[in-house]
């Protein structure tokens, strides 16, 4: 008998036992830290990387082929407008020496026949024997010829010498075009040296650049394109000066884009003037465009941390007395730290997180 009451002593201490750590267990699981909608200001931006160079930069190149024979400048210098920048020397070709000399010729020939027409014609035209018309036809036929004369001797005296002499339209000098700075001399004294002419681009003697006013160049994806605009300002941030800042302004939206990776792309280009209290800007420098897709004042929001995406929805978890509610929200801007709520909780929810039940 005894023994029988010992053993339902022990079951109810058992049975107690396992209803107090029962009750513990639930009066745990509320124990969480719960935040309520807060208004706030939010600014929705894009971090997009890019480089700069200067708004007006050009290419400078001889009008004659040869040998770059001496350059005047050097990476850096400032130079005026029709400053000399570099000279090239002709290189002597038989076959070129030959081909001149015959064109001279033939253009001396034809010089003397349009010499001794004109002269004639001025005769006759004085004995009123040939009309006006005649006459002005026989004039500048000579006038062409002696152009023509005077272009095969300087052809062949370029050839000879390697200069430049009497022509003001070809140079054996290359010159500056702007005023600016010297930025590049791709060349070494020494280097062949192609003229520029319809045929080719010819090759580049020095690059010259105005450094007053530089622009911001990148590849922009097409799903930013809504909420970007013609003249709307940008922040600049340099990886050469971690502390510089400026602000550009967007010149340009390219209206044809580029596939890459799958993502249609198109060029923006943002333009700023480099001031006086700015360190030294060079061409090709790596920027970080910080741009402002959309901004909004005092909108209801909560910390990304709190939010469950799941497939395309989005959702919460709700505190309801002792049991978690799952709601799902409309969401609004973002800033990667706070997201705004459009819909779907109030200012009286206490949202929790939970990570277990996720």
């Amino acid at each position: 008998m005894k023994k029988k009451i010992r053993i339902f002593i022990i079951l109810i201490l058992l049975l107690g036992v396992g209803i107090f750590f029962w009750n513990k267990k639930n009066d745990s699981l509320p124990e969480q830290v719960s935040i309520s909608l807060e208004n706030r200001d939010i600014k929705e931006e894009i971090y997009i990387p890019g480089n700069v160079y200067p708004v007006k930069e050009i290419e400078l190149k001889s009008q004659i082929s040869g040998v770059l024979d001496k350059i005047f400048v050097k990476i850096g210098d400032m130079v005026e407008e029709s400053s000399p920048i570099a000279s090239i020397s002709l290189v002597p070709s038989t076959l070129e020496l030959e081909k001149l000399e015959n064109n001279l010729k033939m253009a001396q020939i034809n010089f003397q026949a349009a010499k001794l027409s004109y002269e004639r014609s001025q005769k006759l035209f004085e004995a009123q024997t040939i009309s006006q018309a005649t006459m002005e036809t026989a004039q500048r036929e000579y006038n062409s010829a002696r152009e023509q004369l005077s272009s095969a001797q300087n052809q062949l005296d370029i050839q000879k010498t390697g200069k430049i002499k009497g022509n003001k339209n070809i140079s054996n000098i290359v010159k500056s075009s702007i005023s600016g700075t010297i930025i590049d001399l791709p060349l070494q004294e020494g280097a062949s040296v192609i003229e520029r002419n319809t045929l080719n681009s010819g090759t580049t003697v020095a690059i010259l650049a105005k450094m007053g006013q530089f622009v911001f160049r990148t590849q922009l994806a097409e799903q930013y394109l809504e909420n970007i605009h013609l003249g709307d300002s940008i922040s600049l941030v340099f990886n050469a000066y971690k502390d510089l800042r400026t602000q550009a302004k967007i010149t340009k939206i390219s209206s044809k884009g580029t596939l890459e990776n799958g993502i249609m792309k198109y060029t923006l280009e943002a333009e700023f003037p480099v001031q006086s209290q700015m360190p030294i800007i060079r061409s090709g420098y790596s920027a970080t465009a910080e741009i402002v897709l959309e901004s909004k004042k005092a909108v209801p929001s909560i910390e990304e941390k709190y939010i469950v995406y799941k497939n395309d929805s989005s959702y919460v978890w709700v505190k309801k007395a002792d049991k978690l509610e799952k709601k799902y929200i409309e969401l609004g801007v973002s800033d990667g730290k706070y997201t705004e709520i459009i819909k779907g909780i109030s200012s009286n929810d206490k949202i929790v997180q939970n990570d277990s039940a996720n």
